[in-house]
């Protein structure tokens, strides 16, 4: 858990930010990001929230401070009224015995976005239960921060030359704006025409950890084919941010909930479905046996029945 016994001044890491080679900010950004870092380090200063960044996203505050708070909740849960500081109740005894999450379900983590795509914010607004804060600036009042080159672009110089231009045509007309009534036509066709992955400007996202756990992660970052969408990259940034906050306690509930599970459940239908005798499923894999004579197979008794299950039937495409 991050130490809070020292003064920790900050500094948003523009490489940090940039890490992919596929985000590009504009110059125009350079005041405004040291003026978010010196508003972060202050609040962090008369808060005691250590703000921890992990590539684009960076964590302001997080509600269940040495998990001080689930801890009281899960023994007020167990009417342990003598021992509500056990701040390993609720992994120990909640977690693995599938209770409720009421305990974690209204501790929330506030993520502040930086250098993150449109489609990016898009697809993290559909997560609307256990969602408590979203905050983004206006249309009209933000201006775009630059582009993010789309993994599968094969000219990456052309797209930049042409939707770099789109952005920084805003951004002229966005300072006439008070000048001349026809800007304001243009300026709207101009936001119209602005490419699909322009970067916003910062924006911010409060999860709840449950939902974090069952859902943000589970259907962003471990379920099957996660990996391919947009928003992988920066769901990774939060799982990130999660650990530096708290590695046991996010470690746990990846193990209950994490891309493990996938198989085992794969494993498990497999197994009902298909009515496997303990030979079919040893048929499956014969590293798994040493020698084998007609309808007779010789089995090594030390056999791991879970690498059995995990590499014949719990093996994912």
């Amino acid at each position: 858990m991050p130490d809070k016994s020292t003064p920790h001044p900050f500094r948003i890491n523009k490489e940090k930010l940039m890490l992919t080679g596929r985000v590009i900010l504009g110059e125009w950004v350079e005041k405004d990001l040291n003026d978010l870092s010196d508003s972060i380090s202050m609040l962090a200063g008369l808060t005691g929230n250590i703000p921890i960044q992990r590539g684009r996203v960076i964590v302001i505050r997080q509600t269940d401070q040495e998990r001080l708070f689930s801890a009281f909740k899960s023994s007020l849960y167990h009417s342990k009224y003598n021992d509500m500081c056990n701040i390993n109740r609720f992994l120990s005894k909640i977690v693995p015995s599938h209770h409720s999450y009421e305990p974690i379900r209204g501790e929330n983590i506030l993520f502040l976005f930086i250098g993150v795509g449109k489609p990016v914010y898009d697809n993290l607004i559909t997560f609307s239960v256990g969602r408590p804060t979203r905050i983004a600036g206006g249309l009209r009042h933000s201006l775009p921060w630059g582009i993010e080159v789309p993994v599968e672009t094969e000219d990456r110089e052309a797209y930049l030359v042409r939707n770099m231009q789109r952005v920084r045509k805003v951004i002229n007309l966005t300072s006439k704006w008070n000048q001349e009534p026809e800007v304001k036509k243009e300026l709207e066709i101009a936001r119209s025409e602005l490419p699909v992955g322009y970067i916003m400007p910062p924006f911010i996202f409060e999860f709840s950890e449950e939902t974090l756990v069952k859902n943000v992660f589970k259907q962003r970052l471990w379920e099957q084919g996660a990996h391919e969408r947009t928003t992988f990259d920066i769901v990774k940034d939060m799982w990130d941010c999660c650990l530096a906050l708290d590695e046991e306690k996010f470690n746990i509930l990846s193990d209950y909930h994490g891309p493990q599970t996938v198989a085992w459940e794969k494993a498990m239908r497999t197994l009902r479905d298909k009515n496997l005798t303990l030979k079919e499923l040893l048929n499956l894999d014969n590293s798994f046996y040493s020698e084998r004579e007609d309808t007779n197979i010789t089995v090594d008794g030390s056999i791991n029945v879970y690498d059995l299950l995990m590499s014949t039937l719990g093996s994912l495409p």
